[in-house]
């Protein structure tokens, strides 16, 4: 009895490290997750915020779901699909950042243009889609960071991973677009310091969801390229410097990539060039 507890215990402290690894490994891409939804949400009428984000939020779930299980399936029996997965995962990200800093320094010169407004269920649907490919990249890093650990443990790793990052992407989503709410009701039923921190929630808010696009960007970039240069092997030493090639690594993929795709519409689809 005495023994099982020990093993047990010992179980516990091994999901618990392995779970804390693959957190701190996926928080880029829960950055980008956060960014992502609340500006999906942030678009959606005020009375419909809430309603939609647990749509968003029971996507996510069934998303993680079927993906783990497919993941966990195809790195028993093919292990190196998992790291085909991953390179092909950071290569979308650094895809979707390029096109994003496209849009950002395009904006000016598209600022003339008519943009019709989408649904709710567009956008819900959107940001699903969207959620697919990072809970995707999130889940492979996850089990990438498990190592050679039982399948038991990547099966708790993953659960664990999955459960804690869309509660908490997508409780603070919540919390943020509803910020604003929360300090005006304070603002009106408070005076002095409390109106005053009411008042500054209330301008908060706008501020936050505005910052958030990109610093998703950022976030994009720093995992693709952290991803790819794990990948060769790519060793700088000190974490700042890391970082910033990992997000120099990520802007050139990127960039590239948009661009490659850019001139295969223009010359091999002429017809969807726009």
């Amino acid at each position: 009895m005495a023994a099982q507890s020990v093993k047990l215990a010992a179980a516990t402290d091994d999901i618990a490290a392995l779970t804390g690894k693959a957190a701190v490994k996926t928080a880029g891409v829960a950055g980008d997750d956060l960014a992502v939804g609340a500006g999906q949400v942030a678009g959606v009428s005020p009375n419909r915020e809430l309603p939609a984000l647990w749509r968003i939020t029971k996507g996510s779930a069934l998303n993680k779901l079927w993906l783990g299980t497919a993941l966990l399936v195809v790195g028993y029996f093919a292990p190196v699909a998992i790291t085909v997965a991953l390179a092909l995962g950071a290569l979308y990200l650094a895809y979707e950042g390029g096109e994003g800093l496209m849009e950002y320094f395009h904006d000016e010169q598209m600022s003339g243009e008519v943009e019709i407004p989408l649904t709710e269920d567009e956008k819900v649907r959107g940001a699903i889609k969207t959620d697919m490919v990072l809970s995707f990249e999130m889940l492979v890093i996850a089990l990438a960071a498990s190592g050679d650990a039982p399948l038991g443990y990547k099966v708790a790793v993953l659960v664990l991973v999955g459960t804690l990052m869309t509660i908490g992407v997508y409780g603070l989503i919540g919390l943020i677009i509803r910020l604003d709410d929360m300090g005006l009701a304070l603002a009106r039923s408070a005076s002095g310091f409390r109106q005053r921190l009411g008042i500054g929630m209330a301008n908060a808010a706008p501020v936050i969801l505005k910052v958030l696009g990109p610093i998703g960007m950022v976030a994009m970039f720093a995992v693709a390229g952290g991803i790819l240069g794990h990948l060769v092997h790519l060793d700088l030493g000190h974490w700042a410097i890391g970082m910033l090639a990992d997000i120099a690594i990520g802007i050139v993929v990127g960039l590239l990539l948009v661009g490659v795709h850019h001139l295969w519409i223009k010359f091999v689809q002429p017809g969807r060039a726009h």
